[in-house]
């Protein structure tokens, strides 16, 4: 879509029917879009990290990726930013998880159909696994047979799955066709072998954030220094080393800091942008700022490729999104080396 050479001024993006829309300023996205519940909005839902590329799983849109560009025979001369819509079927759906599957680490996203705030009588996705790679020009499904088990066409809808706190998967069938709804809730070990039904606390443990103790050491210590100094007590952590976004806390009631982690430092960014970036061996995280937000505006995730910082924004109220999109920046190099 496009080649970002990103410096000390932001690159506002927002998302539109036409895909991601370069804006001069974050207040150009003001009042520019009606809010609407959240399944039902265009941002960014999910981010994952492999290797040196930065993937986004975008609600009701497609894929979104970075990754470094090569534009020449010897050098980078900036960050590759491709587009690959899910067209009108994604449109139709949530999306509801976004992982590494496999041992060639292929990006996986969940589609279901989110009638939380709005009775629909349209059918649940028929194709639920979404991915995608470079060099296909558009996103394709994939099977999985602990999913597959609940087939789309007997009305199964697999309407929630995550990994919890004890690295099993955990996912929800539901059904409501038929005169009595039906509703599983499962755990698999491997997306390869089927599921078995759990409890309805199991489930629900499942979204519990895990213990720092949990994380890798490395990261444990930053995440230490990076909670004193924040006042934060849970990190959402973005890595090429986690197959998923994992959600680390020393105290489960406080809002999470958003985080992306190299296995060499630590960059964590709260709602209103104070920033916190942490090297392997630093005794204390050095502070910054990302560009300021207008007011009901707020960063939800971060990331960082080749020393450029990308931050995901929306615009809330309540349960509801406005304007949605992201911003890039390459910050000090004192800050971020």
């Amino acid at each position: 879509m496009a080649v970002l050479q990103a410096g000390k001024y932001p690159l506002w993006f927002q998302f539109t029917d036409d895909g991601p829309v370069l804006i001069e300023t974050i207040e150009d996205a003001c009042f520019s879009a009606a809010f609407i519940p959240w399944p039902l909005a265009r941002h960014i839902r999910f981010i994952l990290a492999r290797d040196d590329e930065i993937m986004m799983a975008v609600n009701r849109e497609g894929f979104l990726c970075l990754s470094p560009w090569q534009g020449g025979k010897t050098e980078n001369t900036g960050i590759g930013l491709y587009r690959l819509p899910g067209g009108e079927y994604w449109k139709g759906y949530t999306t509801g998880a976004f992982f590494l599957a496999g041992e060639d680490r292929k990006p996986l996203a969940l589609l279901y159909r989110d009638d939380r705030f709005i009775d629909s009588d349209q059918p649940v996705p028929s194709s639920r696994l979404w991915t995608f790679d470079l060099q296909a020009a558009s996103p394709y499904t994939m099977a999985m047979p602990a999913l597959d088990a609940f087939p789309a066409e007997e009305g199964w809808n697999i309407d929630a799955l995550r990994r919890g706190p004890d690295a099993n998967w955990y996912f929800r069938a539901a059904r409501k066709t038929g005169a009595q709804p039906e509703m599983r809730m499962l755990r698999t070990g491997g997306f390869t072998m089927p599921g078995e039904q759990v409890s309805l606390g199991a489930f629900q443990n499942s979204a519990m954030p895990e213990p720092v103790s949990a994380a890798p050491e490395v990261l444990g210590t930053m995440l230490g220094l990076v909670f004193s100094e924040s006042g934060y007590s849970a990190a959402s952590v973005v890595s090429p080393e986690f197959q998923c976004a994992r959600l680390f806390a020393s105290d489960p009631d406080i809002n999470a800091i958003a985080g992306f982690y190299s296995g060499a430092y630590l960059l964590a960014v709260s709602a209103n942008g104070n920033a916190f970036y942490i090297e392997t061996g630093d005794i204390f995280a050095r502070h910054f700022s990302l560009p300021a937000l207008p007011k009901g505006f707020v960063y939800t995730g971060i990331a960082m490729i080749a020393g450029t910082v990308f931050a995901s924004w929306e615009e809330q109220e309540g349960y509801s999104i406005g304007a949605a999109g992201f911003m890039v920046i390459k910050p000090d190099p004192a800050i971020a080396q």
